[in-house]
Formats: C-alpha cells, structure tokens, sequence
C-alpha cells in the first residue's frame, strides 16, 4: 500500500509541472525563440508549438496503451517518463533564435512533440495500474491519488514561476535564468524513475487479437467519451482559462483575480481526496451522477456570482464550483477503469481519456474567448459547461456500481 500511496501521489506532477511552467514563461520564451521582427505574434507562434506538441498525444496514447495491454503495465510507464524527461531538461539546454537563428524554434518544435507523445501515456497508464495493483478497499483513494497529483504539479510550476521572476528581474530571465525551471525537470525525473523502477507488475488476466480488442473497446467508449469531454471543458475553463476570463473580461485586478485562482487550485487537492473517499462508500457512479447533475443546475446561478468583483463572493463562487468538478476529477480514473476489461483496459483508458483533452482542451479556452468577444455574452463559458454536462448525463446513467471491477 506505501509504495502505491507514493506512485500514486508523484503520479501527474512532472507532466503537469511542465505544462504549467512552458505557460508560464510564454511570454520569455517568444522573445528567446523567435525573430523580433516577429514581435506581435511571438505568443501566438509559442502557443502554436504547444498546441502541435499537445496534438501528438493520442499517437502516445495509442503507442503506450497497446504496449500496456500487450507486455504490461509497467514498461510503458517507465519508458513514456524518460521520454517526456529527457526532451524537458534539452528545452533547458537550448541556443537561442538569436544563436542559431531558425533552428532554434524548430528544435523547440521536436521536443515538444516527443514530450507531447510521452504524455499521451501518463496519467491513465498510473491510473490503470494503481487500479488493478490495488485492494478493492483502496482503489477509489489511490485512484483519487493520481488525478489530484496534477493539481500539485500546476501549483509547483506556479510557485517555481513565481520564485524565478521575484528573484530575478527580466535581463538575468532572458539570459540564463529561464533555463531554470526546465533542468529542474532533471531531479524531479531522477526521483519519480526510482519510485517506478520499484513497482511491481500486476498479472494480466487475459490478451486478445487486435481486431477483436476494438470491438470491445466501443461500448465502454460510448460511455467514456461523454464523460472525459465534460470534465475537459469543465476543468479547463476553470483551471486554465479562468484567471484570464476575470481580468480581461471581468476587470478583476490581476492580483485579486490570480489570488482566488491560487486559492481555488489548491482546494482542489482536498477536494479531489474526498472525491476518491466518499466514492468507496457511496459509489462512483452516484458521485459521477451528482456531479453531472449539479453541473446542469447550479453552473448558471454560481456564475452570476463571479459577475460581482468582490473578493468572498468570487472565491465562494470559484470554491463551490471547484466541488462540483472534483466529484469526477477525483474518481475518473476508477471510472474509466471499470468501464474496460483487463485486456483491453490500458489502450481504452488512454484513448478514452486523451481524445476529448487533445480536441477539447486546447480549444475551450479559444472557443469562450471568441464568442465572448463577438456575441458580448459573458455567461457563454457557463452555458457551454453545462451543454457538456447535458451530453454526459446519458453516460452517467449507464454507469453501473461494479461494472467489470474484476475483469
């Protein structure tokens, strides 16, 4: 149980760390990493390499997931860390435009896209094992465990952020400081590889041809899918988009505005543990169809709340919301686990889970911007949220108490 409790906690935090920090430092790395006669749409190009790197995930997903189902879980979980690792410290490593000219944005291409392969076999590959590896009495916990560890990741990368630009002003940042963060990977990763070099592998119950594999994998996606879309939209509106949603749309101080965020990110720690608690005694699926529900009901009267630019009542909003989104966050890796038999449960986790986070994630956040700039409706993301919510509740309802918990 102790060697699980520790894979589970450090499970998301590297690949979430560094997606945090690479946003971050978006700002320094288009003036490191692109030509200045480009200055206007530095951002956009360094986004623009996030995204393409972001997009290689499902193949990830694909590669990791088929190795898991066919040699074991434990091989694709060492192998997806080392290959995100390694291209994150030569991020660190690397010359500058004004060094090698074109070839510096190129290379920063590459390494984003391995890094983005990697990640396609992260969170559900730790989330399938510590489900299977585990008692029935810890798995809704330790599942909880793995999704939670990305909130710990994103406030690592926040305060490592914030550490770098209070210590250091933006002269020392451009010439040698911003490598900083990126070569901590290098510790982070030395660490977390001892721990899964540790685990130990469990058995798999039965393999499968291919093309009969697929034809399993589509039921238990129909479920799936609706789920995973909803959470994605709502987690990244409110994780990644929202500080920018209460500043520009909103006129929140930026202060106040990230204050809240901060306050809101580090409730969803807690939050999603007691997700993973109460779902051993309670269910998962009842915890899934509360969550739906409330989502459908209560998104529209809370966001009314974030109208008001005061401090108790936004954070209170921002909080209530947050309870809402960990009642899946906290136990969606339990719940795609029990969708997917044994044999087939590695490669249908991955896809279930990266699919709807590559299409939806990446543009949630442009979707809410653009139509509140064109329409003027600053409830839209709440709207939007709750479509998704309506789409997963046919899901929710399917989902059964023990559904394949021991295929």
């Amino acid at each position: 149980m102790r060697h699980l409790l520790k894979i589970g906690l450090v499970a998301n935090i590297f690949e979430w760390y560094e997606f945090t920090v690479y946003a971050y430092l978006a700002d320094v790395i288009g003036s490191l990493f692109f030509s200045a006669e480009n200055s206007g749409g530095k951002l956009i190009q360094v986004f623009a390499i996030f995204a393409v790197g972001y997009f290689a995930r499902p193949l990830g997903s694909l590669f990791f997931g088929m190795m898991g189902d066919r040699i074991g879980r434990t091989t694709p979980l060492k192998r997806s860390l080392i290959m995100m690792a390694v291209p994150t410290v030569l991020i660190g490593c690397l010359p500058t435009y004004q060094h090698i000219g074109l070839l510096a944005p190129i290379l920063l291409l590459i390494l984003r896209c391995i890094q983005g392969f990697a990640m396609g076999g992260e969170l559900p590959l730790n989330g399938c094992y510590l489900f299977e590896a585990s008692s029935d009495n810890s798995k809704s916990l330790l599942c909880s465990i793995a999704t939670t560890s990305m909130n710990i990741g994103v406030l690592f990368a926040s305060f490592t952020a914030f550490l770098l630009f209070s210590v250091f002003d933006r002269h020392t940042i451009l010439a040698w400081a911003w490598r900083l963060p990126f070569l901590l990977g290098l510790p982070m990763t030395v660490a977390i590889n001892n721990m899964r070099y540790a685990i130990r592998e469990p058995p798999l119950k039965s393999k499968s041809p291919l093309d009969s594999a697929w034809r399993v994998l589509k039921q238990p996606f129909m479920k799936a899918i609706p789920l995973v879309s909803w959470l994605t939209v709502f987690g990244f509106v409110l994780v990644v988009w929202m500080p920018s949603y209460l500043i520009h749309f909103l006129n929140y101080p930026p202060s106040l505005a990230r204050l809240i965020h901060t306050f809101m990110l580090i409730a969803l720690v807690p939050l999603g543990l007691a997700a993973g608690a109460i779902a051993h005694f309670w269910g998962y699926q009842r915890l899934i169809k509360f969550g739906v529900v409330t989502t459908i009901i209560l998104t529209y009267p809370l966001w009314i709340g974030l109208q008001s630019v005061t401090f108790g009542r936004a954070l209170a909003t921002l909080l209530l919301l947050a309870v809402v989104l960990s009642s899946i966050n906290g136990i969606i890796m339990e719940t795609l686990a029990r969708q997917f038999p044994n044999f087939v449960r590695c490669r249908g986790m991955n896809l279930a889970y990266t699919l709807p986070v590559v299409f939806l994630g990446g543009t949630t956040p442009l979707i809410c911007t653009w139509m509140i700039q064109k329409t003027g409706l600053l409830m839209f993301p709440a709207f939007y949220i709750m479509f998704f919510g309506l789409l997963a509740l046919p899901a929710a309802w399917r989902l059964k108490p023990i559904e394949n918990a021991l295929a």
